[in-house]
């Protein structure tokens, strides 16, 4: 089954917490996320590392479309 939501960063964490392995809409295609990084010495959003070889820094109010597996699959 897959769950569906919104991932956003306001000051705390969103509706669910990104994490490895998540499916996230970026430039109109399906990307892995393959890691997860603090950006720089301010810590402020996320730099995630996609499958396809590209990063996405996601900051703080920013919202992304996510995908997950859940359950025995």
């Amino acid at each position: 089954m897959l769950r569906m939501g919104w991932y956003e960063l306001p000051d705390g964490l969103g509706p669910f917490d990104l994490r490895r392995g998540d499916r996230v809409l970026h430039g109109g295609r399906w990307a892995t996320v393959v890691d997860l990084y603090a950006p720089g010495s301010s810590g402020r959003g996320r730099v995630l590392h996609l499958d396809d070889g590209r990063l996405q820094l996601l900051r703080p109010s920013e919202r992304l479309p996510v995908s997950r597996r859940t359950g025995r699959c």
